[in-house]
């Protein structure tokens, strides 16, 4: 229902720095805005935000504008979403704890 996982890299600055932990839902459904963990393939997890959605088709956008992505971010599978991250936590901001989502967990 809901777990852990770490933010390694800088792509999602200044809102999530690398380290951070974040608790998300598992679920495939979300919405533009949110922050979703994406399976780009058996070894690479993507935190990334949503920014449209359409016909099971998705596109994701880094928060940091100084980062370009080498990966196409565009017109990917939408059911390949892990999970909505719902908060974070980080260690480098003397362990400040932010809400994310702004939907209502189902529980």
């Amino acid at each position: 229902m809901f777990d852990v996982a770490k933010v390694a890299g800088i792509s999602m600055l200044p809102l999530l720095m690398d380290g951070d932990l974040l608790l998300f839902r598992k679920r495939a459904n979300c919405l533009p805005g949110d922050i979703v963990l994406y399976q780009v393939n058996s070894d690479l997890l993507l935190v990334k935000r949503v920014d449209w959605i359409k016909n099971g088709v998705i596109s994701l956008v880094s928060d940091n504008q100084w980062i370009e992505s080498s990966l196409n971010l565009s017109d990917l599978c939408a059911n390949r979403v892990v999970g909505v991250v719902l908060a974070s936590l980080s260690k480098r901001r003397n362990f400040k704890f932010q809400i994310h989502s702004r939907h209502r967990p189902e529980l």
